[in-house]
């Protein structure tokens, strides 16, 4: 397991010094790197029968994909922004724009152009159910639940379906709507946002997809022990937080 820490760690380091742009670093905070995601694509690549190099090169080429989708996520909508705000902005919309140059260059030399497809066919999805999240103020409950299930999961699943991993398919959509509900909820409870959920159903529909998550683990499906034990761990990492913050409201509220 200590291996796996070692080149998690390394991948991280390696995704930050080809994310460095002298510019934008002076400009911009540095892009943030989910490390969960970055784990998990570690275990989809793990089961394939590839040279080490080719699978860092997937890997980070996947990573550069969602940094890109984060990083356009920063860019402000203010109408009556002041020219320092104007300008963050366009850096922001020009360091999305590099990030998906850097993924565009190694898919280029690992020659895989379904991968290239199957990337964008994930990209369209996302962009598309972000649109629906910010601009149709109708949605239903349930096609909010799907789009923002897409929007977080549609990276994993058209990757894991490229290589016809079901399970890892599967376990990324539970696990990543987990973390991405439990995030709302925190960010309900200290009133950061109105979030478009109530309490309790964030609180049944985490409870779902965490007993999920576990289930799936549980089953066997990852080839290498030390990949369950991490996600194991980073799942009940999140339930821990999520009981503190449960019971620290609690005890607000009782006071």
């Amino acid at each position: 397991m200590q291996d796996l820490v070692v080149h998690l760690a390394k991948l991280k380091k390696d995704l930050e010094e080809k994310l460095e742009h002298p510019f934008l670093v002076k400009h911009l905070p540095s892009p943030k790197i989910d490390e969960d995601k970055l784990l998990l694509l570690c275990a989809i690549f793990d089961e394939m029968d590839l040279s080490d190099e080719v699978k860092r090169s997937y890997i980070m080429t996947a990573m550069f994909v969602q940094i890109a989708l984060d990083t356009h996520d920063n860019v402000t909508t203010n109408l009556h922004s002041n020219s320092e705000e104007f300008v963050q902005r366009q850096l922001t919309v020009l360091a999305g724009d590099y990030f998906s140059g850097l993924y565009y260059l190694l898919l280029s030399e690992i020659e895989d152009i379904k991968m290239v497809r199957t990337l964008a066919m994930a990209i369209k999805e996302i962009n598309e159910h972000k649109i629906r999240l910010y601009h149709e103020h109708n949605l239903n409950l349930p096609s909010m639940m799907n789009s923002l299930q897409i929007v977080e999961t549609s990276l994993f699943q058209h990757v894991a379906n490229h290589f016809k991993l079901n399970s890892h398919k599967a376990f990324s959509i539970d696990f990543l709507t987990y973390k991405r509900l439990s995030h709302e909820k925190f960010q309900h409870a200290n009133g950061i946002v109105r979030s478009p959920f109530t309490i309790n159903y964030l609180t049944e529909t985490c409870n779902v997809y965490f007993e999920k998550s576990v289930s799936l683990l549980n089953s066997g499906f990852l080839r290498r022990s030390a990949f369950r034990e991490l996600l194991s761990d980073r799942l009940h990492s999140i339930r821990f937080h999520d009981a503190l913050l449960h019971e620290k409201k609690t005890v607000e509220e009782g006071l």
